[in-house]
């Protein structure tokens, strides 16, 4: 999708008690490697948004030659019109690349949880087939830090609106959705006529990805 990415610059990480202490430490060294390069910030967390998971059992290689070091990806969007919000992704660790330096097969797993696919590029990273010597590409250091130099706020946008007038009584209908990264709180709609507040209604919470509509009959307004 489109402006993918997690609802914070900082986004929360869990690894699984069935990782061994190899690859517990390949998974947070590439959390550290992707943090040093974008504007990204990482956080061990019990229930975390992206889960860290670990099998000596491997998929069937697709091809000869070749095994199935690590799975990754989004496992929970919401749409919210400007984003396609993650609110979970899920990292399957199954071998290490013992010879790289960098723990290569774990960073290319947290950027497919982080919304990014393969490339064509064998010197990057994200190409399907993992080599030592690959880098981690500008593009996807610039979306990174594009996409979340946004502040992570509700955005409520008025969506639809529908409004009849009859002699001292209004009568209308709204729909407000919340475009946003956050779910807003306690959120107000105030009725204004010739710049007088007429009525204010609590629109209590809008979650990110939602709309709610509100239909008001026979407001008393000033003529």
């Amino acid at each position: 999708y489109p402006n993918m990415r997690y609802g914070d610059r900082t986004i929360t990480y869990s690894i699984s008690v069935s990782c061994d202490i190899s690859k517990r430490n390949d998974a947070k060294r590439a959390f550290a490697f992707i943090s040093a390069n974008t504007i990204l910030e990482f956080s061990e967390s019990r229930d975390g948004e992206i889960d860290i998971l670990c099998s000596d059992i491997a998929p069937k290689p697709e091809e000869k030659g070749h095994f199935v070091a690590g799975e990754g990806g989004p496992s929970e969007v919401i749409n919210t019109t400007n984003y396609a919000v993650i609110l979970s992704g899920k990292v399957s660790l199954y071998r290490r690349t013992k010879e790289c330096v960098r723990p290569n097969v774990a960073i290319h797993e947290i950027l497919h949880a982080l919304g990014f696919d393969h490339n064509n590029n064998k010197n990057s990273i994200m190409y399907p087939v993992t080599e030592c010597d690959q880098e981690l590409d500008n593009y996807i250091v610039e979306s990174i830090n594009k996409l979340y130099s946004v502040p992570s706020l509700a955005d409520l946008v008025i969506e639809k609106v529908k409004a009849e007038k009859s002699g001292r009584y209004l009568n209308f209908e709204i729909s407000i959705g919340n475009f946003g990264l956050r779910d807003s709180n306690n959120a107000k709609l105030n009725i204004y006529a010739a710049d007088e507040l007429i009525k204010e209604y609590d629109l209590e919470s809008i979650d990110i990805g939602t709309k709610k509509i509100l239909t008001v009959e026979n407001l008393i307004i000033p003529r």
